[in-house]
């Protein structure tokens, strides 16, 4: 098929990377919105039968229409591209053009950003698409946005998560085209729309008569919207601050006071709450006036401004923001007459609102919902890493960059005001965390879990009927545990502290052990006992100060003893001086045994008391001795025995006898008889 095509002089032509004229426009249909993505479709003719579709799609593909206030260009991404049929003047395909941001809605993404206002955000998320456009997005916003601790890209798309961010926000977009490129233009004030001017209404009837861009059709409209916003939320830092905030609109109407209550209100102190409530009841409000119009006003799209003039219809002489347009050309058909024949075969149908009224975007975008807990694993410096709240950091195993999470709240058995538990996840653990309203902004841990590289202290299911809590030493080797054995005839608690382990008990303590109590003391150990110290032993007591063990230390070195002066325990007929039965008390001293008594001793001892002392004994009374012996009392002295007296020594034998010795050296001796007795008597 040998057809020469042209659209030199026509009032729409198509311009693709495949060159000029390989596709002319038969017909352009499309439409845009504020703060939507606009969809064209273009019907081309070609004298190719098999277009390389590869080198078409994912690249730019531009409409110019030539209107009466100018050239009007519809760019955008070659998203879909068909062969529809032939003709004898060509081959006809369908094109559809999207806009770049659409291709943002093909890739999906999870990832985290710190401390970032939104329009860091959406820089950033927007660079990877900077090649598409000259340039390929715009910011024209006047707000001061806060700083967002924490905001997550949770399995969905960067275009949905884009558009989320800016209805949260309140930011609106809209393109801005050119030939060959056109441009993502953020706004968050009415001012930053281009204004075209007025254009004038003329009637159906009349409107071929006009000179310039019209409207023919022009319809007010209004609906009922929300008419207040009341919010609420909660901030764990400022438990007891005052959170609700509300909005009145201005609706005049009889249904105009209807309230919307939402909880969680999206902030985190009342200051940037009533910012919030505002773009919520911003957006309802928004929602209520509308002007609907048709006409052949080429250069008006979505996210401009217009204003109303020629014949007085309701809105005449205001400023309206064009929400949507949608567009229709049709170009005469290539061989059938005049190029310019296709003049007025555009039309076109807008929605507006007035300028004056609020123009935040309302929520349509779903916010994704964690379906559930996940596991994440702790993460930080150190150890243990917390802050003043207990909150720490885990990485989510979506988290290919590493980017790890908010510092999150861990939740405890118990939480009081100085008072509950408190068990800070150390790095390393993986934890079980949930979402608050399943909120992938609002992480909490909730619990922890074992894995193949972190096992339970025991092994299992061997030990399946222990129930434990074990700590480990923080930098260094050891752990703390307290431990509950449930196995039948085994039953125990055990306890260890890995160095101290203090008790402390304001009033009493009592404890019962019913068969025997082990005690052993690696140190030093001491008592200290306020009032009273009472112990009935019903058996027998043994107490060893030494190295050795107890008993053969009383036995070996009592053995010595028994030795010596076993002689009193025959006169007591006591065979077995090491067994008395019950209700004995032995004590065994290595070394050295001091005593200190404040005021009186006294001692009782029923039977018999040895005293061996293997080397000195010495007993020093400060005033007054007295030894009383009941019976008899002998003295046996190896080798020598010396008696000094200060004054005087008196020895009364009876009532007769009695031997006297002063200090002045005056002896006396008194008896009804006195026997002297000696082989030899010296006299000086």
């Amino acid at each position: 098929m040998n057809v020469q095509l042209r659209q030199t002089d026509r009032l729409g032509h198509l311009t693709t990377v495949l060159g000029p004229d390989v596709l002319v426009l038969l017909r352009f249909d499309g439409s845009d919105h504020l703060s939507e993505l606009f969809e064209y479709r273009v019907e081309a003719l070609s004298a190719e039968r098999d277009l390389d579709f590869d080198s078409l799609m994912g690249t730019h593909a531009s409409v110019t229409i030539e209107g009466r206030e100018g050239a009007r260009h519809f760019d955008g991404i070659v998203t879909q591209a068909r062969w529809i049929g032939s003709g004898e003047n060509g081959h006809r395909y369908d094109l559809t053009l999207r806009p770049w941001f659409w291709l943002a809605g093909r890739r999906r993404n999870q990832r985290i950003f710190h401390n970032k206002t939104v329009t860091q955000i959406l820089q950033e998320l927007f660079a990877d698409y900077a090649s598409l456009g000259d340039p390929a997005f715009d910011f024209a916003l006047t707000g001061d946005y806060p700083v967002l601790e924490y905001t997550v890209q949770y399995r969905e798309s960067d275009l949905d998560f884009a558009r989320r961010q800016m209805e949260r926000h309140g930011i609106s977009f809209f393109f801005r085209h050119a030939e060959g490129s056109h441009t993502l233009v953020l706004t968050d004030d009415v001012s930053s729309h281009p204004n075209v001017g007025a254009r004038e209404f003329k009637p159906f009837d009349a409107h071929h008569q006009a000179e310039g861009e019209h409207f023919w059709e022009w319809a007010p409209e209004r609906n009922i919207t929300t008419g207040a916003v009341r919010l609420t939320d909660f901030n764990f830092k400022t438990p007891l601050a005052a959170m609700e905030v509300d909005r009145q609109g201005d609706a005049a109407h009889a249904q105009g006071k209807i309230e919307s209550f939402d909880y969680p209100g999206d902030y985190l102190d009342r200051g940037r709450g009533k910012t919030v409530v505002g773009l919520r009841n911003d957006g309802e409000r928004g929602g209520d006036k509308r002007h609907r119009a048709a006409g052949d006003c080429i250069s008006l799209g979505s996210g401009m401004q217009v204003s109303l003039s020629g014949d007085p219809v309701p809105g005449t002489g205001e400023t309206y923001l064009v929400l949507s347009s949608s567009y229709h050309f049709l170009s005469e058909a290539y061989g059938s007459g005049s190029p310019a024949s296709d003049g007025y075969a555009f039309n076109g149908a807008w929605t507006m609102m007035p300028a004056s009224a609020p123009m935040t975007p309302p929520r349509r975008t779903a916010v994704p919902v964690v379906q559930g807990p996940q596991t994440a694993m702790v993460v930080g410096d150190g150890e243990i890493d917390c802050d003043e709240f207990g909150r720490i950091l885990v990485r989510f195993h979506w988290d290919l960059k590493d980017a790890y999470s908010m510092r999150c709240r861990v939740s405890q058995n118990w939480a009081g005001a100085g008072w509950g538990g408190m068990v800070i996840p150390r790095i390393g653990m993986e934890v079980v965390v949930e979402f608050l309203e399943g909120d992938p902004d609002k992480p909490l841990v909730t619990g922890c879990v074992y894995n193949g590289k972190s096992a339970a202290p025991y092994d299992l299911p061997a030990n399946k009927t222990r129930s434990t809590f074990r700590t480990n030493t923080h930098q260094g080797k050891g752990f703390n545990e307290l431990r509950f054995e449930d196995q039948a005839d085994k039953e125990e608690i055990f306890v260890h502290a890995q160095k101290d382990m203090n008790l402390e008990i304001l009033n009493d303590r009592a404890k019962r052990v019913r068969h025997d109590q082990l005690e052993f003391v690696g140190h030093d150990k001491s008592i200290e006992v306020k009032g009273d110290h009472d112990e009935v032993v019903a058996g027998n007591m043994s107490i060893a100060v030494g190295e050795n063990p107890l008993t053969e230390l009383i036995r070996s070195k009592a053995k010595i003893l028994f030795d010596k002066v076993g002689t009193i325990f025959d006169k007591l007929k006591i065979p077995d001086p090491f067994n008395f039965g019950k209700g004995n008390y032995q004590l065994y001293v290595e070394k050295t045994k001091s005593e200190v008594v404040g005021i009186g001793s006294s001692e009782v001892v029923g039977a018999g008391k040895s005293i061996f002392v293997g080397h000195t004994f010495q007993t020093t009374v400060g005033k007054y001795h007295s030894l009383i012996v009941r019976g008899s009392d002998e003295t046996d002295i190896g080798k020598k025995k010396v008696l000094r007296v200060g004054e005087q020594l008196t020895i009364k034998v009876g009532k007769h006898a009695m031997i006297s010795m002063s200090k002045e050296g005056d002896i006396v001796f008194e008896g009804k008889h006195i026997h002297l007795k000696a082989d030899k008597i010296s006299k000086n």
